[in-house]
């Protein structure tokens, strides 16, 4: 269980550092940077502490803290990528907007 452990906090606090420095590159705002943080941290106390999910997962009717910590992390997963998709979606109409709105404007200079 310790190698489990050790990895967790690996990638738990790389997480945090490149977090870190996309907020100093200001793609993150102070808001998204606590966030990150925040679940990175909850990602290294839970990789840390398995047990300590057991009475959510106990009071779920799972048998197993990993169990409870797998579907959480598929939710998680599955939510990030619906948002994802949606803001994909999003910028391709706006900028298919904005190439109609340049390709109407050169047609009336010309």
């Amino acid at each position: 269980m310790v190698g489990i452990q050790l990895i967790c906090i690996i990638i738990g606090l790389a997480a945090i550092h490149l977090t870190h420095l996309y907020y100093k590159r200001f793609y993150f705002s102070k808001r998204e940077l606590f966030f990150w943080v925040g679940l990175w941290c909850i990602f290294i106390v839970v990789g840390l502490f398995p047990q300590s999910v057991l009475p959510v997962s106990g009071y779920l009717g799972l048998t197993r803290p990993m169990d409870f910590i797998m579907i959480l992390a598929f939710v998680v997963l599955f939510s990030l990528a619906f948002h994802n998709y949606v803001l994909g979606r999003k910028q391709e109409r706006d900028f298919e907007r904005l190439v109609r709105e340049i390709a109407l404007r050169d047609a009336n200079l010309k």
